[in-house]
């Protein structure tokens, strides 16, 4: 059993079946069943249950193998990039994923690493913190920034600056005060950001408010950031988010009040892969956090 055939055992598994697998690994179905049917007959086992539809479904010790498979041609992968970047200048792609909420953060950090390496190309992700997490557990991404939950296991943690939320309101509202209560919050028509995976700062709010017995009045759930900054905007309505998520181009069209007791604070921390080899851009890209 070699590398290759690992490769397609773990293309069948996550493909769900062989043409797919063998359509994304541009060969012929027919070898590809070949190959899979040497390496159970060398492990004296079967991987994956066959059905009618064609589908395959991994067995009890073909989800075994699967995690087995993979930490192998991960640790692979990593000596081949260990070995190409020793003594080498900083080059490669920098893979990286934030949550919508963290996403200032990791911009602001990109646009000063960018016109330090200009060569270095870029892989970038957003999702909910458990979305990342699986990236960076699958070698997708090699650092995420997020403000979990997550757990700390096989990873490695730096707290970032807290990020407090406040209340973004239209121009034109009549806010006179610089900060405001929790009351005066829920009587405002609120436009609440609601990723598409996960909730996050949305659940937060909503289970505050629930905590204080205060009925907020949420005129509107938003699933995209740039939409609901355009929305408060437009005298839609007032919203309620990171500070650092108001952009300077947004600064003069906007009243940015305070949260008097606020009870949201998010705290990004960035995290990334423990007891393995980081490449050379990621360990580059840490040092600008350290840096700021």
């Amino acid at each position: 059993m070699d590398i290759r055939q690992l490769r397609y055992f773990v293309t069948i598994a996550e493909e769900g079946t062989i043409t797919k697998a063998a359509q994304h690994l541009h060969m012929a179905q027919p070898p590809l069943s070949r190959q899979l049917k040497q390496m159970e007959d060398e492990l004296g086992v079967t991987l994956f249950e066959r059905n009618k539809k064609k589908k395959v479904t991994l067995t009890n010790q073909g989800y075994l193998f699967l995690k087995k498979a993979k930490e192998v041609l991960h640790k692979f992968d990593e000596a081949i990039i260990e070995v190409q970047e020793f003594g080498e200048e900083v080059s490669g792609t920098l893979s990286v994923g934030s949550t919508i909420y963290c996403a200032p953060v990791l911009l602001s950090t990109l646009n000063r690493f960018r016109h330090q390496y200009a060569d270095i190309k870029f892989n970038i992700w957003e999702g909910s913190s458990a979305f990342l997490m699986d990236l960076l557990d699958n070698h997708q991404i090699d650092i995420a920034i997020t403000a979990g939950p997550f757990s700390t296991d096989n990873i490695e943690i730096q707290k970032l600056n807290t990020d407090p939320c406040v209340v973004i309101v239209p121009n034109d509202y009549p806010v006179e005060n610089t900060s405001l209560n929790l009351h005066e919050i829920a009587l405002l028509p609120l436009l609440l950001l609601r990723p598409s995976q996960g909730n996050g700062l949305y659940d937060e709010i909503i289970v505050e408010f629930q905590h204080v017995n205060i009925e907020a009045n949420i005129l509107c759930e938003c699933h995209d950031s740039a939409m609901l900054l355009n929305l408060v905007k437009m005298g839609f309505g007032a919203t309620i988010l990171p500070e650092s998520m108001v952009h300077d181009q947004f600064i003069d069209k906007f009243k940015i009040v305070h949260i008097q007791n606020n009870p949201w604070i998010t705290e990004p921390h960035i995290v990334w892969r423990a007891n393995s080899y980081l490449p050379a851009s990621a360990k580059e890209f840490l040092t600008f956090f350290n840096e700021s």
